[in-house]
């Protein structure tokens, strides 16, 4: 069986956008003393980041949110992993909720979406 291809597409505004392959992610979790990101530990002892809100305009995130992201990161990741050929995972604006969530599909260009 073949192994899919998943990667993460994380946005930061200090630091742009970056692509992680999520078989090197190990951690993902979000601190109240940093409230504006996420952070991804990846293998090799780097942490990336990823704002909370991807540069939407959105109210500011609580405890119970981060959590949800954190969660629902790892499960788009796996979601992605069942499906053939290259996949991504990123952010993208809940206008449900007016908030974000994580979304998955295949790896394609950016400007497709």
């Amino acid at each position: 069986m073949a192994i899919t291809e998943v990667w993460v597409e994380l946005h930061s505004e200090a630091l742009g956008v970056r692509l992680v392959r999520a078989d090197t992610i190990e951690q993902v979790w979000w601190d109240a003393k940093q409230p504006e990101h996420l952070t991804v530990a990846v293998s090799g002892g780097q942490e990336v980041r990823q704002d909370v809100r991807a540069g939407f305009p959105a109210d500011d995130i609580e405890e119970d949110e981060a959590a949800d992201l954190c969660t629902t990161l790892v499960e788009r990741v796996a979601e992605a992993a069942r499906h053939g050929g290259p996949r991504m995972v990123w952010m993208t604006r809940d206008e449900t909720t007016k908030g974000v969530a994580w979304d998955r599909g295949p790896l394609i260009d950016r400007s497709a979406r």
